[in-house]
């Protein structure tokens, strides 16, 4: 037996799939921003409120790619945790991506995932390291991300969450995303 899972779909879309015998697993929230007003000055990264001299940001290599699925595992709950191939499918899904890594003394602790394509960005994938958060790498993965996106002229960024996630969903509004009307699905079906 084999899970097969869509990627994110508005329900309009979803007919085929649940005529096919998928089922919802999941429903996220779509939220987006102009980008422009605040990232408009190209105001620097900001640094974390961690008082840690030791914090870097750093290009997220292909080599790097196991470190960030454990951080990953250690973030999402199973089965939404992303392994090596996945994280790197998510870095080849759009024309153009920046993906980016936190550091605290050595070790990364966060990384992030975003995407170009015409003039629409995308945060698609965005993780702290549990025993890290709470430290501010979150905002400075967000902020680095919204800040390629404005030197490269996108318009609009989007990002989507659980519906449940009511952390990722306040650090999304903080930074000027407001939530779409409606919610997308994602669905899945074993195949035998």
């Amino acid at each position: 037996a084999r899970l097969v899972r869509t990627g994110a779909l508005f329900p309009n879309a979803t007919a085929p799939f649940l005529g096919a015998g998928f089922h919802v697993a999941d429903t996220l929230t779509l939220l987006s921003r102009d980008i422009g007003d605040r990232y408009a000055s190209g105001a620097r990264v900001r640094r974390p409120r961690t008082g840690d001299s030791q914090v870097r940001l750093r290009r997220l290599r292909p080599s790097m790619l196991g470190e960030a699925a454990e951080i990953d595992r250690r973030s999402f709950s199973p089965p939404w945790a992303n392994d090596t191939a996945a994280l790197g499918e998510i870095m080849a899904a759009t024309p153009f991506h920046r993906s980016r890594s936190v550091h605290l003394r050595g070790d990364m602790v966060a990384f992030s995932i975003s995407g170009r394509a015409d003039r629409f960005g995308y945060v698609q994938r965005l993780a702290v390291d549990p025993s890290a958060r709470r430290r501010g790498f979150a905002e400075l993965l967000l902020d680095d991300a919204l800040q390629w996106m404005r030197r490269r002229s996108v318009s609009e960024a989007m990002v989507n969450t659980a519906t449940g996630n009511r952390a990722a969903l306040g650090l999304y509004e903080a930074a000027g995303f407001e939530r779409k009307p409606g919610s997308l699905l994602i669905l899945e079906r074993v195949l035998r």
